[in-house]
C-alpha cells in the first residue's frame, strides 16, 4: 500500500486508535568527552507541518535510508563498545535529536545533555603465560610463542605433579571418565584438546570438547591447573572474556607437548583417537608451573536520551512512555557473539539494529512536528552496550531521569530492516492486556501481517524494562542468515518497510501517549518455546532464568524468571545470584550453561542462592526445553 493511500485513512485510524484508548484497564503505579549537545532546544524552530498534514502519518524514506547508511557505513566499523565507530553513532543520534528540536534528557536530567554514560566490560587484558616442568635440577620452558592463556583459565600460578588424563572428559551418561578415579587434587592435569569418539556412539562426545569445560571439569576434580595439548601447531586466539573458570590454564603446541614430556606417546591413536576412556597416567618427575593473568578491560558507553515533553495541564504530564532501539553492533568481531567467531573483520549490522535506530529516529522525526505536544513526555533512547547483554537499557532502568513506576510502556524496536512477506513479529503484547487492541487499530490500513507474542522477556533491551514491570512491545522482522556476520549491509536493508513499520510505531506511540488510562503491566505466561537460560543452544531442559549479563561478581544474578516456569515455581526471583546447581558449584554463566546441559527434564534436583547474603537452597524440577 502506498503513502498516498495510508494518508486517505488518516482521520478515521486516529479517531479510533484514541477510541481504543479509552478502553483500557486501570492503572496500577508500579572517559572520553560526551558527544556534542547542540543549542538547546528553545533555539531552534520545527518548520510546521503543511496544512491538514498529520506528522504521524507522514513518512520520510529518505531520511531512514540516510541513517542505515551512515550508522552501518565502514565508517563506524561495526559500532563495537568501547570502539570510535560506537562513538560517532552516539554522536550521531545526539545530533538528530538536537536537530529536532528534542530536549536533553541523559546525565543531570532535564535540557543537560542527549547523552547517559555508563561503563561496560567490552574485553580482556591477557599477560603473556609461563609454563615451566623441573625434573630434579633440570628445568624446561615453553616458549612464548608455543603457548597461550587458554579461554576460560583464571588469573594465578598453579603447581604441582603432571598427570595425563586424555580429553579430560567426565560424562557419567556415556560411560566415559578420563580422571578414572585418579587422585588429581593440588596436581596439574595434562588435556588432549578436542573430543573422544567412543566406539558404539562417535558423536557422544562431540559437545564435551569446549576448553572451558574441561577446565570446569579439572577444577570439580580438585586439580590446581590445567595444560591442554592442541591437536598440532595452531594455538587459539587470545581470550575476550575474563571470566574464569576457577583455575589457572593454559593451551601449548604438540610440538612443545613433545619436548616436555618426551615419555608420552602422543601421536599413538589409542591416545590421540580413543574408543575407550584413556588411564590417567602420572607423568612421574614432572613438577609443573603454570603462571597467567588476565583481568577485564572496560570502556564507557552512553545510551543517548531525547524527551518530547507533555503539553501543559495535561492530567498526565509526570508520566512517560519510552521508545528506543540499540545503536551498537559488533564492531570487527572476533567473539563468541558473531556468528564468525574466527573473522576478524567490519559487523556492519545494518538490520542490527541500524534499522532499529533509525526506525526510532524516524518517529522521532514525525513526534517533533506535531502541532501540540501529546498528553504524556515520550522518551526516545538509543542504546548502547545491547550486544554485551542489554547493559545499557539495564543501566537506564535502574538509573532513570524519572522514577521508574511513571513509565507507562515501552516500545522497542530491534532488526526490523528485512520486512518479508509483510510479516512483523511484535512480542511482549500479554505483558498488557490492552496491547492487542491498540496494536490491531494501530495497523489499520498498513500492509503488515503482525505475529503477535505475549512474552515479555527475550534478547533485547525491552527485557529489561519487563524486569521492571513495564509492558513492552517488541517490533522484530525476524532472524536471517546474515545474522551477526560481516554480510549483515546495507543494500539489504528495506527502507520503505521500514517506514511502513515506523507509521505502527509512531501510531502505537501516540495511543499510549493520549489513552486516559495507563497500561497494567501483566505477569505474562512463559511460552513454552522460550525457555530462557537452559532452553538456547538445544538444552534439554530449560528453567526460565533471566541472567543479568552485566553482573560482575561470583554466580549468576538473576534479572528476574519467567511467571508460571521451573525457576519461579521453586521460589527464585530477580536479584537472586546463583552459587551451586545440582552437584556443580556456579562461578559463571559458563559454569552455569554447563551445568544445565547435565540437567534431566522432570528430575528434582537443589539449586542455591546468595539472596541479599544469605545462602538459600531451594528444590527445582527442571522443565524440557526446545
Amino acid at each position: 500500500m502506498s503513502l498516498s493511500v495510508f494518508r486517505a485513512h488518516r482521520a478515521s485510524i486516529l479517531a479510533a486508535l484514541l477510541l481504543a484508548a479509552a478502553c483500557g484497564p486501570a492503572a496500577e503505579p508500579v572517559t572520553p568527552p560526551p558527544p556534542a549537545e547542540g543549542p538547546p532546544p528553545a533555539a531552534r524552530k520545527q518548520a510546521p507541518p503543511a496544512a491538514g498534514e498529520n506528522p504521524i502519518e507522514s513518512g520520510d524514506i529518505q531520511h531512514i535510508a540516510t541513517d542505515v547508511d551512515y550508522l552501518a557505513s565502514p565508517k563506524l566499523a561495526g559500532r563495537g563498545t568501547g570502539e570510535e565507530g560506537s562513538k560517532l553513532a552516539a554522536d550521531y543520534l545526539a545530533k538528530r535529536f538536537a536537530d529536532l528540536g528534542l530536549e536533553p534528557f541523559g546525565d543531570g536530567g532535564s535540557g543537560k545533555a542527549f547523552t547517559q554514560r555508563f561503563s561496560a566490560r567490552v574485553g580482556a587484558k591477557v599477560e603473556p603465560p609461563a609454563l615451566s616442568v623441573d625434573r630434579g635440577k633440570k628445568s624446561a620452558s615453553v616458549a612464548v610463542a608455543d603457548v597461550v592463556t587458554a579461554d576460560g583459565s583464571q588469573s594465578g600460578e598453579a603447581k604441582g605433579d603432571a598427570v595425563l588424563v586424555g580429553h579430560g572428559v567426565t560424562a557419567a551418561a556415556v560411560g566415559w571418565d578420563d580422571y578414572g578415579g585418579a587422585e588429581v587434587a593440588g596436581k596439574v592435569v595434562v588435556v588432549l584438546d578436542g573430543a573422544p569418539k567412543p566406539e558404539k556412539n562417535p558423536d557422544a562426545l562431540r559437545d564435551f570438547r569446549s576448553i572451558r569445560y574441561k577446565i570446569r571439569t579439572a577444577r570439580e576434580h580438585k586439580a590446581a591447573g590445567v595444560i591442554i595439548v592442541a591437536a598440532a601447531e595452531e594455538l587459539p586466539i587470545l581470550p575476550s572474556d575474563a571470566s574464569g573458570m576457577g583455575i589457572p590454564a593454559v593451551v601449548i603446541k604438540r610440538s612443545a607437548a613433545k619436548t616436555l614430556f618426551p615419555d608420552v606417546r602422543w601421536d599413538d591413536p589409542a591416545l590421540a583417537a580413543p574408543k575407550a576412556a584413556v588411564k590417567p597416567k602420572d607423568l612421574k618427575g614432572a613438577a609443573v608451573t603454570v603462571t597467567t593473568k588476565i583481568e577485564p578491560t572496560f570502556a564507557d558507553a552512553w545510551n543517548i536520551v531525547a524527551r518530547l515533553p507533555a503539553r501543559e495541564g495535561s492530567k498526565t504530564a509526570n508520566e512517560t512512555v519510552v521508545i528506543g532501539a540499540h545503536y551498537d553492533h559488533l564492531g570487527h568481531g572476533g567473539t563468541s557473539a558473531s556468528r564468525a567467531p574466527g573473522s576478524h573483520a567490519v559487523h556492519p549490522g545494518a538490520d542490527d539494529n541500524a534499522s532499529g535506530t533509525a526506525l526510532v529516529l524516524e518517529v522521532a522525526r514525525r513526534f517533533s512536528k506535531l502541532g501540540e505536544r501529546p498528553a504524556r513526555n515520550v522518551v526516545f533512547i538509543g542504546f548502547g552496550a545491547e550486544e554485551l547483554g542489554a547493559i545499557g537499557s539495564r543501566y537506564w532502568v535502574e538509573h532513570p531521569p524519572v522514577p521508574i513506576g511513571s513509565v507507562v510502556a515501552m516500545v522497542n524496536a530491534d532488526m526490523v530492516g528485512r520486512l518479508r512477506d509483510k510479516k512483523l513479529v511484535v512480542d511482549g503484547v500479554a505483558t498488557a492486556a490492552g496491547w492487542p487492541k491498540l496494536l490491531e487499530v494501530a495497523s489499520q490500513g498498513l500492509p503488515l501481517d503482525l505475529k503477535l507474542g505475549g512474552e515479555g522477556f527475550g534478547a533485547s533491551d525491552h527485557a529489561s524494562f519487563t524486569a521492571a514491570r513495564v509492558p513492552v512491545a517488541f517490533f522484530f522482522t525476524g532472524v536471517h542468515d546474515d545474522y551477526h556476520l560481516p554480510s549483515d549491509t546495507v543494500e539489504k536493508i528495506d527502507a520503505p518497510g521500514i517506514n511502513v513499520i515506523a507509521t505502527l510505531a509512531a501510531r502505537l506511540t501516540h495511543a499510549l501517549t493520549e489513552r486516559p488510562d495507563r497500561l497494567t503491566f501483566v505477569d505474562a505466561p512463559a511460552d513454552p518455546h522460550k525457555g530462557g537460560s537452559g532452553s538456547r543452544g538445544g538444552f534439554r531442559v530449560s528453567l526460565g532464568t533471566i541472567p543479568d549479563y552485566a553482573w560482575q561478581g561470583k554466580g549468576v544474578k538473576l534479572t528476574g524468571v519467567r511467571p508460571d516456569a521451573p525457576a519461579s515455581r521453586a521460589g527464585m526471583q530477580g536479584g537472586d545470584v546463583i552459587v551451586k546447581l545440582g552437584k556443580h558449584d556456579i562461578t559463571n554463566v559458563h559454569d552455569y550453561t554447563f551445568a544445565l546441559g547435565d540437567l534431566e527434564p522432570g528430575r528434582e534436583t537443589t539449586v542455591e542462592v546468595d539472596r541479599n547474603g544469605k545462602r538459600v537452597s531451594l528444590k527445582i524440577v527442571p522443565a524440557p526445553g526446545r
